[in-house]
C-alpha cells in the first residue's frame, strides 16, 4: 500500500492566487481539480484570503484617513499663522503649540523658521518703540506752555484728545499710512455762545473755548512736523517695513504648505 503524501501548508500567495482566480470566474471545483487540493481547502482559503484583504483595506483606509486628518491639522495651523501674521483675528486652538512643533519636526530646514524669529524679534521692537514714543508724546504735551490756558479752563479732553491723535498720527504715518489732515479732520461745531465742540478725527476734545482751537491747531501742527525727525519715528519706519517684508516671505511659506496638502518629513504624531 503506497503512504499518502502530504501537501505542503496553503501559503498567502497560493490563497491569493485563487481568491483572484474565483473572482475571475474560475469555480473552487475547476481550481480544486486544476491544482490538485480538496475543493473545501480552495474554499476556505479563498475566504480566508478575502478576509484578510478586507482588514488590509480597512487598515489602509483608517491610515489614509489619519494622514488626511494629520496633514489637514497641520495646514489649518499654517493658514492660522498666516492669518496672524497679516494682522486678522484668528482664532487660537488648545493644539496650537503642538502643532507648531510637529511642523517644525517636519520641516526643519524650512526657511519659515528663521522668518518667523526675525518677526517676532521686529514684532518686540514695534512695541517698544510705540510705548517709548506714546510716553514721549504724553509727557511733552501735557508740560507745553501752549495749552496752559486751555488746562487753566478746564478744558482737559483737549489735552487727552491730542495725546491721541499725536499717537495715531506717529504709528499711522511710520506704516506708511497717510494719517489725519488738520485742514480735513480738525473738526468744530457750534456748541453754547462762544464755545465749540471739537475733534480731529476720532479723537475727542469736548468743549472748548472759540479762541482755543486756534492754539489746539498750532499745537497739533507743531507736533506734526517734528514727529517725523524723531530717531524712534526712524527706527519705527524701518522696523515696519522690515516687518512689511518678512511678513510676505512669511505667508509665501505658509501658502505653499496649505497649498500642497501633504506636509514633507515627519513627526512624532505621524499616524505611522
Amino acid at each position: 500500500m503506497n503512504k499518502r503524501t502530504r501537501k505542503p501548508p496553503i501559503g498567502l500567495e497560493q490563497s491569493q492566487d485563487w481568491l483572484q482566480r474565483f473572482e475571475s470566474g474560475e469555480s473552487p471545483p475547476k481550481i480544486s481539480a486544476s491544482d490538485g487540493f480538496d475543493v473545501r481547502t480552495v474554499r476556505k482559503h479563498i475566504e480566508k484570503a478575502r478576509q484578510e484583504r478586507e482588514v488590509k483595506e480597512a487598515k489602509f483606509m483608517v491610515l489614509r484617513n489619519a494622514l488626511q486628518d494629520h496633514y489637514g491639522d497641520l495646514c489649518g495651523y499654517a493658514e492660522r499663522l498666516s492669518l496672524r501674521i497679516r494682522g486678522a483675528t484668528s482664532p487660537v486652538t488648545a493644539e496650537d503649540d503642538y502643532l507648531h512643533s510637529a511642523l517644525r519636526q517636519h520641516m526643519p530646514q524650512s526657511p519659515i523658521w528663521r522668518h518667523l524669529n526675525k518677526w517676532d524679534s521686529l514684532c518686540q521692537d514695534v512695541e517698544r518703540l510705540t510705548q517709548k514714543a506714546a510716553q514721549k508724546i504724553e509727557r511733552r504735551v501735557r508740560l507745553d506752555k501752549q495749552l496752559e490756558p486751555i488746562i487753566s479752563a478746564g478744558e482737559d479732553g483737549v489735552i487727552t484728545g491730542i495725546i491721541d491723535a499725536l499717537k495715531f498720527q506717529f504709528e499711522g504715518w511710520a506704516r506708511g499710512y497717510n494719517g489725519l489732515k488738520l485742514a480735513e479732520n480738525l473738526i468744530s461745531e457750534p456748541a453754547e455762545e462762544g464755545f465749540a465742540n471739537l475733534r480731529y478725527g476720532f479723537a475727542q476734545m469736548g468743549k472748548v473755548r472759540q479762541e482755543h482751537i486756534a492754539i489746539i491747531r498750532n499745537v497739533l501742527k507743531n507736533y506734526e512736523s517734528r514727529i517725523k525727525h524723531w530717531d524712534d519715528y526712524r527706527n519705527l519706519e524701518r522696523s515696519f517695513a522690515e516687518q512689511k517684508q518678512v511678513s510676505r516671505k512669511l505667508r509665501d511659506e505658509l501658502a505653499a504648505i496649505k497649498l500642497r496638502r501633504i506636509v514633507p518629513g515627519r513627526c512624532r504624531y505621524c499616524p505611522l
